[in-house]
């Protein structure tokens, strides 16, 4: 066995074939020339290497223990932070000053030799498909990337680590930090001052062990790079990723969490690295720093997009702010010639449940009846869309009587317009589709909706007899489609408007707060500028008890497709049968009193 200043010395040589000097030596390994001396004279004396520093076979053989069988990058991730370019490109396909970085990290592995590289692929992965060909890559799926992180990516590759090389697709090393030969474990850091509430630092003794790491950082070495396991580490490591994977919990869990969590049974040391040596680009506007041509290098359809419609040059595109995931499309908002926008993408599965024409249809009414002003463009054919931002005063609170008193001034134009688009949104209806659906899926939550599909028979009766205004209607009103500026209310998200009963517009005035029977009337008065009558409140009752059925019947099939929404399951199943018992009431009531 080596010690670690002679396996620097020898894995130079292995590295430099070319005639050297102890004094380059001495220079590359960071040792004094007095130890270089020392250890150049043992190694000649076990015969690992010739006279004239060349390394002999039983060198080469001695090395064997510590040679990189292969490398691990990790490229499944959906790159959230580089919105907008990840709509289109996976991060690690980026170009960057002319390269591409997963192939620029490929290109450096196979310059030093390792052959064996596996690229774990998620999102997107169609496009990782050519390295295949052009590299002889190994590629291993991830089918987990949008709901698990880095743990899971590990967990799908784990039979082939090894001394293996864990790279992330997405850093960029501007010279060669890879070897044909590894000591022993190591993560990669880089000293971070002050305080940092995103990079987990490490706490290491003078060998550079690290017994425990800590977040967030303060003043300290924090991962940062690719991390090298080596036998012994992956021997230790694999068993407990095994252990980790699949509990409850642990989904958005790094691998280097689990890490951290068992740091005295994984032994690692750190390899202290300067800043300009490993580079992550965290954000695009980090990228942009270090390459401005970035933007016109990735033709990115997205900034092609805006150009066209704001009359703009692609550097006129400044502060793009990622804004949180909706159920079927992601936006983020940037700033054109100082003014502030929002670019809506739309989601891989938008086009199966959004009508991009009728929206467009409802958009530009909208529009033009001033309920939403913050309208720009939409293209009817791929769904992306542009709409001003609207800088909100206040959040919208079903609760405040003053936004109660705004929402329903929205609604009144709206309704009062008569405006049709031509097509309806039906609730019953949007309802059984889904149950269709759930018929060839899940036998019991099938017979579950149709059990509540016949409890709801005589509401739906009532309604279609019960004849109410039908004029374009917005059927989606929840506090993150008011948005409240001042004194004014804008409207947003028109994805499910269509013409329809306006009572499903207006119920949700109270249905939202539950109120107590005999206060709806105070809740719907701005709307009305009067008492409401019996049979428009049993209206509006009824209406409420559609909504939350709908929204209880959809809850349950999206539930498990994971699309999140558990916390509101038992609200909208509590809103549904209570609006539906109260309608139900009303109307056997009503009845008796007719045929008195």
């Amino acid at each position: 066995m080596l010690n670690k200043s002679e396996f620097e010395v020898l894995r130079f040589l292995c590295e430099n074939c070319e005639s050297t000097t102890q004094r380059l030596i001495a220079e590359e390994t960071k040792l004094s020339l007095g130890a270089v001396n020392k250890i150049i004279a043992k190694l000649k004396k076990e015969g690992f290497i010739t006279d004239n520093y060349i390394v002999t076979q039983s060198g080469i053989d001695v090395m064997a223990p510590y040679k990189v069988k292969n490398a691990i990058i990790l490229a499944a991730g959906m790159s959230s932070r580089f919105i907008p370019v990840s709509y289109e490109i996976p991060k690690g396909l980026i170009s960057v000053k002319g390269d591409i970085m997963i192939e620029r990290i490929i290109e450096q592995l196979k310059a030093v030799g390792i052959q064996e590289i596996v690229i774990v692929i998620g999102y997107k992965m169609e496009k990782f498909f050519y390295l295949r060909d052009k590299y002889n890559v190994k590629l291993v799926v991830n089918n987990e990337f949008a709901s698990k992180n880095t743990h899971s990516s590990v967990y799908v590759a784990r039979d082939y680590l090894s001394n293996t090389y864990i790279c992330c697709s997405d850093n960029y090393y501007p010279k060669n930090m890879f070897h044909r030969y590894e000591y022993r474990a190591f993560y990669c850091s880089v000293y971070i001052p002050g305080i940092s509430y995103v990079e987990r630092a490490f706490q290491f003794d003078n060998n550079g062990l690290i017994y425990d790491t800590n977040k967030p950082s303060n003043n300290q070495w924090v991962m940062y790079g690719h991390a090298y396991f080596d036998t012994n580490f992956t021997n230790a490591f694999k068993p407990i990723l095994e252990d980790y994977f699949g509990r409850p919990g642990i989904e958005y869990m790094y691998w280097e969490t689990i890490y951290a969590e068992n740091v005295k049974q994984l032994p690692m040391w750190i390899r202290q690295c300067s800043n300009t040596e490993i580079l992550e680009f965290d954000s695009m506007e980090e990228l942009k720093q270090f390459d401005r041509n970035y933007i016109y290098n990735n033709k990115v359809k997205v900034f092609e997009n805006i150009c066209k419609v704001l009359h703009c040059d692609i550097s006129d595109i400044e502060d793009i702010e990622t804004i949180k995931k909706g159920l079927n499309n992601q936006s983020f908002k940037f700033i054109c010639k100082g003014d502030s926008y929002i670019y809506r993408h739309p989601g891989a599965n938008a086009s199966s449940v959004i009508d991009r024409h009728k929206e467009a249809l409802s958009l530009k009414a909208a529009k033009e009846l001033n309920v939403d002003d913050s309208f720009v463009y939409i293209d009817e054919n791929e769904g992306w869309k542009i709409s001003k931002f609207i800088s909100t005063t206040e959040i919208f609170d079903f609760h405040n009587e003053k936004h109660i008193e705004l929402l329903a001034n929205s609604l009144k134009k709206l309704h009062s317009s008569n405006v049709s688009v031509g097509f309806g949104f039906n609730y019953q209806k949007e309802a059984e589709k889904i149950i269709d659906i759930e018929k060839h899926l899940d036998s019991i939550e099938y017979n579950k909706s149709l059990l509540e599909k016949k409890r709801m028979l005589p509401i739906f009766d009532y309604l279609s007899k019960d004849k109410w205004q039908v004029s374009l209607c917005h059927n989606d009103i929840y506090e993150p489609n008011l948005l409240v500026s001042n004194d004014g209310l804008c409207l947003i998200d028109w994805e499910f408007a269509g013409d329809a009963d306006i009572g499903f517009d207006i119920c949700k005035l109270f249905s939202v707060i539950n109120p107590p029977y005999d206060e709806i009337d105070k809740w719907v008065y701005p709307y009305f500028e009067r008492a409401i009558t019996e049979d428009e409140q049993l209206h509006l009752i009824a209406c409420a008890a559609v909504i939350y059925y709908y929204w209880f019947v959809w809850g349950g099939f999206a539930e498990k497709n994971n699309e999140g929404v558990s916390a509101y399951l038992l609200e909208w199943y509590d809103k549904m049968n209570e609006y539906r018992d109260l309608a139900l009431k009303l109307i056997k009531e009503k009845t008796f009193k007719e045929e008195q």
